[in-house]
């Protein structure tokens, strides 16, 4: 009986075999990971049931899902840059707009839509600033700007911008990059910097005049110098101007943040005259009774009414009110309501600017000051609804001689 033998495959035919069944296995193992985790990508980021029971549905689908995604999410971005109070804008590397959100064109004044256009044209030639601070921002590539820029609108008006521009590498291109400007509008911030800044400085300064002033008065005392008090009171008046001269050279006060303001004087004038009569009516009665209650507290045999104070001076008095109101408010008070904060801050303005204020009379001896802080401290409430000195020239200019001529000082 003949034996049939089986005939092998040769040993190579049987390894080329199963490398190219093992090599097959493993790649449809690959595509089905990769399958698997788009898949549970899609759920998680979806939320979405998915079948898997028919590959190529689930394939479709998950590409649609991602389209969808990316749509969802290129939207999204799109409408946080738009509600952004920032300024946001992008442009390629040639320098042509691709988006500008609404608060961008609000804060620059563009009345226009600027994308498609070249920032050089889009921003005026005044704006060197801001220009030069692009050109360096694209030139430097990978490193990010920042920096604060004043920008010119084209309706002349300025605003100061707190601005960076990033580079945007291209994934897929890395040559192909765009580049992002951020910015805030911090006008109103500078302006109060500055603000507190040159306040600090002339309360300093004020506050060094104050001082030599009681030293000088104190000094003529203690030699036994005697000086007339109108002599003294020039004094006060040189500080005025020097103060005015001072703040109108060094600082970016508005007349009306000095208290100069001339609106509304009207009205005002009409409270102030209203003021003068009552404490005039009120000095007159003081002096009737303290001249029952206390007869030496004036001079024997002076009049009620004494003409013969009548001076040079009082025909410079009106002056000499500006100028002290001006000190006062303008100056003094003015500059403590920048300093001071807090609930309070208001009505220690008024009290400390009184303070210092009556502190200057001191050569007029301490009942002086202490009517003058008083007086004063009225004056401030007044000013405070006014925010005008020169209805309060009026009660200081009648007051003043009211108590001259009365005797009082």
């Amino acid at each position: 009986m003949e034996i049939k033998k089986e005939v092998q495959p040769p040993v190579e035919t049987v390894i080329i075999a199963d490398q190219e069944t093992l090599q097959r296995s493993q790649q449809e193992d690959e595509l089905q990971d990769m399958l698997d985790e788009k898949v549970a990508d899609t759920l998680l980021n979806s939320d979405m049931e998915v079948e898997t029971s028919d590959e190529t549905d689930v394939s479709g689908e998950i590409v649609q899902q991602t389209i969808d995604a990316e749509e969802m999410q290129e939207a999204l971005d799109t409408r946080v840059l738009r509600d952004f109070d920032e300024g946001i804008i992008t442009f390629d590397r040639s320098g042509i707009i691709r988006y500008i959100n609404p608060s961008a064109s609000l804060i620059l004044g563009l009345e226009d839509n600027a994308v498609g256009k070249r920032y050089r044209d889009v921003f005026s030639r005044d704006n060197d600033a801001l220009l030069e601070f692009l050109v360096k921002a694209t030139a430097e590539k990978n490193a990010s700007q920042r920096g604060d820029i004043l920008f010119r609108r084209g309706d002349g008006s300025t605003v100061r911008l707190n601005t960076s521009c990033i580079c945007l590498e291209d994934e897929e291109d890395p040559q192909e990059r765009s580049y992002a400007i951020h910015f805030d509008d911090i006008t109103e911030i500078d302006i109060l910097r500055r603000k507190r800044r040159e306040s600090s400085a002339v309360f300093i300064g004020t506050m060094t005049a104050v001082s030599v002033w009681i030293y000088i008065v104190a000094l003529w005392q203690q030699t036994g110098q005697k000086v007339s008090q109108e002599i003294m009171t020039q004094f006060i008046h040189a500080i005025s101007l020097i103060m005015f001269f001072y703040i109108r050279h060094y600082t970016h006060f508005s007349f009306e943040e000095m208290g100069l303001k001339i609106k509304g004087i009207g009205k005002a004038i009409k409270v102030d005259i209203l003021v003068t009569a009552i404490f005039t009516a009120l000095l007159f009665g003081i002096k009737l009774v303290l001249l029952r209650v206390a007869p030496g507290f004036f001079p024997e045999g002076a009049p009620f009414w004494d003409w013969s104070k009548l001076g040079w001076s009082d025909f410079a008095y009106p002056l000499t009110a500006i100028l002290q109101e001006f000190l006062s408010r303008g100056v003094i008070h003015e500059n403590l309501r920048r300093i001071f904060v807090g609930k309070y801050s208001e009505a220690a303005a008024i009290v400390v600017s009184s303070l210092l204020f009556g502190a200057l009379h001191i050569h007029r001896g301490f009942m002086y000051m202490l009517a003058a802080t008083a007086l004063l401290s009225i004056f401030g409430i007044l000013y405070r609804k006014q925010n005008s000195i020169w209805g309060l020239c009026i009660p200081h200019f009648v007051l003043g001689e009211v108590v001259w001529y009365l005797g009082f000082v």
